[in-house]
């Protein structure tokens, strides 16, 4: 997650190496037993590439492994639970912890659209767009909570904020959030560039792709 401190406006170059920390790349509606999932992410909270594996571990249940290039570039692990199917609309909870410089525990509520995909056929010298079963995009607007031990300074973060994201074909993505952190606001008389408080902000902004297969 990008951290934004008013004394990090002189320290633009130096932000980006220190304040790494990582959120899973979801599929937003859990991938099935035979169903898994191999991608690269980037991110504007890591400088380097993050793998990515997902794998379905039941009907309405699914698990990721983030793998960074490095040791505190992001690395973790995260689960996500079907709450409720409405059809059109599908409602999940993810459950993540990652090991980086700011290392992490995320609960995230997910609200997914499907949306129907549709191909052009021909037939009978006719051209016509036909709906295809069970192969959605999909939109999603997400809930965050995540606490941070230790942040930066040694302090104990706790961030809360809303994530808008898109999945295409399963293959790719891309998402984009804003995380407040209430744990930072510093007392009225040192407000400033006191730099043992923790950020005020968070954006996290990222885009991943890779391959679904079945077995």
């Amino acid at each position: 997650m990008l951290k934004i401190r008013s004394h990090h406006l002189l320290l633009g170059p130096l932000l980006f190496l220190v304040a790494c920390t990582s959120h899973p790349v979801i599929a937003p509606e859990p991938l099935k037993p035979d169903e898994s999932y191999q991608g690269v992410v980037l991110s504007a909270e890591n400088l380097a590439p993050q793998f990515v594996f997902r794998k379905g571990l039941g009907e309405q249940m699914d698990g990721g492994i983030r793998i960074g290039m490095f040791a505190l570039q992001g690395s973790g692990v995260d689960l996500t639970f079907v709450l409720r199917d409405e059809g059109v609309r599908l409602h999940t909870l993810n459950l993540a912890t990652t090991y980086a410089e700011q290392s992490s525990f995320e609960a995230t509520y997910y609200n997914v659209s499907r949306k129907a995909r549709s191909k052009t056929v021909r037939r009978d010298g006719k051209v016509f767009k036909q709906t295809e079963t069970d192969v959605f995009n999909y939109g999603y607007l997400g809930l965050r909570y995540a606490y941070l031990p230790s942040g930066l300074w040694g302090d104990k973060i706790h961030l809360f904020g809303l994530l808008y994201g898109m999945n295409f074909r399963n293959n790719w993505g891309m998402e984009l959030g804003y995380f407040h952190n209430f744990s930072g606001w510093p007392k009225v008389s040192e407000f400033g560039f006191n730099p043992k408080y923790a950020a005020l902000t968070g954006i996290s902004m990222r885009i991943w792709f890779g391959h679904l297969t079945k077995s």
